[in-house]
């Protein structure tokens, strides 16, 4: 029988967070993008700011030749695919993004489909139509969809099976009022993000706490899931804790190449 083969691992910030301004960067990264020292000390970022403002697909691709081949961007989906009013979203918003999103080439990673509060599970057929355009005007067959709900009642059988239908995965939080801890059944990969111990953006997390979530990272990749975990407590620790998270899990990031651009 085959070995089975581990999966990756990819640890980061919510948005490029380093302390300090360039000048307390090391000589060799003063010169450089936040960005290029970035990749030099995490795995993998998630990209926040193509919620707010979609960027020029120059801009991917700019951010693709900062990093090293093995470094993961997961983007946000734009607000006017998932919180514009009752999920009635423009047509051609989903595939303007995809389209945008694969200039980053190889580094590309997940999408972040991140859905408001207020969106409950009466919204299924609006979610569903979302899950079908987006796997309808993916360009790569790798596709990566990660879906974050801040209702529980999206925490049903039903919802899961939709999600395995588009090969998306249900993002683990905890956000005390739609806290999700565990995976799906048979979830194509792992998508964590931390959004503080109260789901307020602030704050750290203990190494207690840490470990405990090194722990089951390593156990999902035995399993041969890749896990994308990011913490969202920007606000606070957020840079210490991924270092910490990602130092307990022996991730070593590959020291960033600036490629050419033809």
């Amino acid at each position: 029988m085959a070995k089975r083969q581990k999966g990756r691992l990819f640890i980061g910030t919510s948005n490029v967070v380093v302390p300090g301004n360039k000048l307390t960067f090391p000589e060799e990264y003063k010169e450089k993008t936040r960005l290029h020292y970035y990749a030099s000390l995490f795995t993998s970022v998630e990209v926040n700011s193509s919620f707010y403002k979609l960027p020029l697909p120059s801009t991917f691709k700019k951010w693709s030749e900062d990093v090293n081949p093995g470094f993961r961007f997961s983007f946000k989906a734009s607000k006017t695919i998932t919180h514009c009013k009752d999920l009635n979203f423009q047509s051609e918003d989903i595939p303007l993004f995809l389209d945008a999103a694969q200039h980053a080439g190889e580094t590309k990673g997940p999408i972040l489909i991140q859905f408001p509060g207020k969106i409950t599970v009466e919204y299924y057929n609006k979610v569903e139509s979302i899950l079908e355009q987006m796997g309808m005007h993916s360009p790569d067959q790798d596709r990566k969809l990660a879906v974050e709900f801040r209702h529980p009642s999206w925490y049903v059988r039903e919802v899961e099976e939709l999600l395995l239908e588009h090969d998306a995965t249900m993002v683990l939080q905890d956000i005390p009022k739609s806290r999700r801890s565990e995976p799906i059944q048979h979830a194509p990969f792992i998508y964590i993000r931390m959004h503080g111990i109260e789901g307020n953006y602030r704050g750290s997390y203990d190494d207690s706490i840490l470990e405990g979530y090194a722990g089951r990272i390593r156990k999902w990749a035995a399993e041969g899931l890749d896990v994308y975990c990011y913490f969202n407590n920007t606000m606070g620790a957020a840079f210490e804790n991924a270092r910490s998270l990602q130092a307990m899990l022996n991730i070593i990031p590959g020291k960033p190449v600036k490629r050419s651009s033809q």
